[in-house]
């Protein structure tokens, strides 16, 4: 059983399915940063150490200062615990914190130690996980803890508050409610080589001709005039017609049929009539979310 404080688990069951529905965006958003700052096995850089720390902070892992190393503890009943070394490979070993410690911050006594030597050299017995591997595993640690559970009212509240946001013309809350509901069916932000400057859009992605993935349906948001649109095409970046064509609905020069309010409510049937959709985009994995 993770060991965590009780103050941790009173924020959490206070939390409302928004709330938890946000924590887990943050999640995902703060991993995605971190292995982002680790760049490749052939050019390695320094990791994310803020954005890793905020990661964790939101985890079953706790602080721990040992020597100048920073730990971060996950502890198992009746097992050795899960011990991340904060560090430019995020190493995750199970084992005790004397353990770790010897091995990764030895002092010179412990050096000349026999016992000590094959440790210092080789930690592959007790090593888990490094890198990307690590931080897929605290965030699935992390989100494990949050209750994505919803009722047929919260996703209709969502709707609704996305509706009071586009009618008060607030732009962070739509684009916020639109995340929210990207979250819940699995919708990937449009990718930049679509070339939609100033638009908020997510679709459906789905593998096209060869390395292709194309997008259909589309969401799309323009804030400058507060239009929400719902695009039920397909479009591909290698598609000159297809581009040519979500530009122009894209500017406002080309119509569709579902727009406004009745966008919130399209993703609102889509989440209510699809609960498998939604299941397969709550399991938090960075290959798939």
């Amino acid at each position: 059983m993770v060991s965590l404080p009780k103050t941790y688990f009173f924020m959490l069951a206070k939390m409302s399915f928004k709330e938890n529905l946000l924590q887990k965006i943050e999640l995902e958003r703060l991993a995605v940063k971190v292995i982002a700052s680790l760049g490749t096995e052939q050019a390695r850089h320094r990791v994310d150490k803020e954005a890793m720390g905020r990661l964790l902070a939101l985890s079953p892992y706790r602080h721990q200062q040992e020597r100048d190393l920073d730990l971060y503890i996950r502890e198992v009943e009746g097992e050795p615990g899960m011990i991340l070394v904060l560090d430019n490979e995020l190493p995750i070993f199970r084992s005790t914190v004397d353990d770790v410690v010897i091995r990764r911050s030895p002092r010179t006594i412990e050096m000349w130690k026999i016992s000590s030597i094959r440790k210092i050299l080789v930690d592959s017995d007790i090593k888990v996980s490094t890198r990307k591997e690590s931080v897929e595993a605290v965030l699935r640690d992390a989100v494990a803890l949050l209750d994505l559970a919803y009722t047929e009212a919260d996703i209709k509240n969502l709707a609704r508050e996305g509706m009071a946001w586009l009618e008060g013309r607030d732009a962070g809350g739509v684009t916020e409610t639109l995340g929210l509901f990207a979250a819940l069916l699995g919708l990937k932000k449009i990718p930049k080589n679509f070339a939609l400057d100033h638009v908020t859009g997510y679709g459906v992605a789905a593998p096209g001709p060869g390395k292709e993935v194309v997008f259909r349906p589309l969401v799309l948001y323009r804030p400058a005039d507060n239009t929400l649109l719902w695009i039920d095409k397909q479009f591909s970046q290698t598609d000159r017609q297809q581009m040519k064509s979500l530009h122009s609905i894209a500017a406002g020069k080309s119509s569709v049929p579902v727009k406004g309010d009745a966008v919130f409510e399209k993703l609102q049937t889509e989440v209510l009539e699809h609960p498998e959709r939604v299941r397969a985009a709550m399991v938090c994995s960075l290959r798939s979310c």
